[in-house]
């Protein structure tokens, strides 16, 4: 029987990571939930957990989405990251695809984004 996969919600607004587990839970994908409310933890979570999934935000105390980009293969090669964040002009989303981002949604989201960018990340 195959593990279930784990997904990271990685985004210091508690309202946001809310959300995001609800629109997840009604999307049927069967994935086992994380939180952490800024990059350091979330850093520190995908170094044990090694979640098949993370949804970053951008903009976060301690460590910013960019800087858990460019460390999140160093502790947990295989997980795909979708950046999720408000600043989603074309030069952001460039520079967090760059950094290894496999998806990104502009908040605020329509829950078929998140559904479909979880999807196509499990996919990947």
């Amino acid at each position: 029987m195959p593990e279930t996969p784990t997904l990271l919600l990685v985004d210091d607004d508690s309202f946001v990571r809310r959300i995001l587990k609800d629109v997840i839970a009604e999307t049927g994908i069967e994935l086992r939930l994380l939180e952490a409310a800024d990059g350091e933890e979330g850093l520190a979570v995908a170094a044990r957990e090694k979640p098949a999934v993370m949804f970053l935000d951008l903009f976060m105390p301690k460590k910013s989405g960019l800087e858990v980009l460019g460390a999140i293969k160093s502790v947990s090669p295989t997980t795909r990251v979708l950046v999720i964040s408000s600043m989603d002009a074309e030069p952001v989303v460039e520079q967090a695809m760059a950094a290894g981002a496999v998806g990104f949604v502009g908040k605020p989201f329509h829950p078929l984004e998140i559904a479909s960018a979880v999807r196509q990340a499990l996919a990947h």
